[in-house]
């Protein structure tokens, strides 16, 4: 099991000003171009819209940084449930400054399914290294990205995979496990008693969550709050 380091905070707001704090300085000290793998979903929006506002107030980024969903749903970008509409949303400044850009695993392709090849092959061809950072939320059943339990967390050796939430059926296409953990960080941000609770007890599971515990070959920092 990788070693599980706790950050503690008594609110959002002190967390996401930690978080994003470490996330600009990977990127203002970077020698080689950065790229970060994001959660979706409201609990790491803050992060997001605190990093806006550190970045919109500092000087350009020396080296290129590409942000890419960790899951996306298949729906458009104005959908209130895509990630990448989020991240759009939550970084505005920093976009209109071109302090990063967005690699998509969306395409016009009628389903995840169908697109997965192409996208794979956009990932290799565009982020070929590790990612500097993966942040990670997890849900109350062991779940990351949209690699849910029961269900494949890889696919034909691919970079990514089509998938479908097992109460809604929503289409969704997620980075894969071995991707998640080509990385040389990863933050797992959570709220809540019972989430850690969950992740506590994940080395006695067989979830998502237990998987990325077992393999992961840099040290899990979770930043928690109530």
């Amino acid at each position: 099991m990788s070693t599980i380091r706790y950050h503690d905070f008594d609110d959002i707001d002190t967390l996401s000003t930690s978080l994003s704090q470490q996330w600009l300085d990977i990127i203002h000290s970077a020698t080689a171009p950065v790229s970060f793998a994001l959660a979706g979903g409201t609990t790491p929006a803050p992060v997001y819209r605190r990093l806006d506002a550190l970045l919109n107030a500092s000087t350009t980024p020396n080296q290129p940084v590409t942000l890419v969903a960790t899951d996306e749903r298949w729906v458009n970008d104005d959908d209130a449930q895509s990630n990448e509409g989020l991240f759009r949303r939550c970084l505005p400044l920093s976009a209109a400054k071109q302090h990063w850009q967005l690699l998509s695993l969306k395409n016009t392709a009628p389903t995840p399914t169908d697109a997965t090849a192409a996208i794979d092959a956009r990932l290799r061809e565009q982020l070929p290294q590790a990612f500097s950072a993966v942040l990670l939320g997890m849900g109350a059943d062991g779940h990351i990205a949209s690699l849910f339990p029961g269900a494949p967390v890889q696919q034909d050796q691919r970079t990514c995979l089509a998938a479908n939430h097992p109460q809604t059926q929503q289409s969704r296409m997620s980075l894969s496990l071995p991707r998640l953990l080509n990385t040389e960080r990863i933050w797992l941000l959570m709220t809540g008693a019972e989430k850690r609770r969950v992740l506590e007890d994940a080395d006695q599971q067989q979830l998502p969550i237990s998987a990325l515990l077992r393999d992961a070959g840099c040290p899990i920092d979770v930043f928690w709050c109530p």
